[in-house]
């Protein structure tokens, strides 16, 4: 599969604070392999991944790949976390479901929750024509820039995750992003993956950011 940047190489900056703008920047895939969760979830080679939520059901988000696999889904548990399992039901990745600050910050842990292991937190923060959701690895004590983030630019419709140079693509996700508020009951996309970056990771942050969006909208965590 050739690079799903190919056919669109620039894209719009992030640092959209001027209704002006700023010059293009040129997309470019990871020079390094990006290892969040674990090593067996990184091909050495493009992905198609298919994002689909669905509120009527108990796995309300399935993670499917180019085969129609699913390799990912998560529920909501009791104990107001959401836990990521993979295809046989083992414990991935697990995340708070309700904002801890203003800025509806999320924390993701490797495994079950009881595991204690804090791998990232996520926080909503938003631009002159953009939504973001920066990443921040438990490492990052300062949090003075974000590690990597997931970008909605509102101005041409597009969402992508990037990496903290603003130019390396971990993600780019085939979905419309607008200013409406609302956030449908169900929904399905497909997720164009670089290689050698860890999809359970990219599932994790697109799970966060639907529901960051739908408390958002509707004013209420899920």
């Amino acid at each position: 599969m050739s690079s799903p940047y190919a056919s669109s190489p620039c894209y719009s900056s992030d640092d959209d604070h001027s209704s002006k703008g700023t010059p293009d920047r040129v997309f470019k895939e990871p020079e390094y392999p990006v290892v969040i969760v674990d090593q067996k979830y990184c091909s050495n080679y493009p992905m198609e991944l298919t994002f689909e939520k669905n509120g009527k059901v108990e796995d309300k988000f399935k993670i499917s790949d180019e085969e129609g696999n699913v390799i990912f889904k998560a529920s909501k548990k009791k104990s107001g976390k959401r836990i990521m399992v993979d295809e046989t039901d083992a414990p991935v990745i697990s995340f708070t479901t309700k904002h801890i600050t203003m800025h509806r910050r999320r924390q993701a842990y490797k495994g079950d929750p009881h595991e204690h292991h804090r791998l990232f937190t996520v926080k909503k923060t938003r631009g002159f024509k953009s939504l973001r959701y920066d990443v921040f690895m438990t490492s990052n004590m300062t949090e003075s820039t974000f590690n990597y983030r997931v970008y909605d630019n509102f101005k041409d419709g597009t969402s992508i995750i990037m990496a903290q140079d603003k130019s390396t693509i971990l993600a780019k996700l085939h979905t419309e992003v607008t200013h409406k508020k609302e956030v449908k009951a169900e929904e399905k996309y497909s997720v164009s993956l670089s290689p050698n970056v860890d999809k359970a990771f990219v599932s994790a942050l697109l799970i966060i950011r639907e529901e960051v969006r739908k408390s958002r909208y509707k004013g209420y965590e899920s």
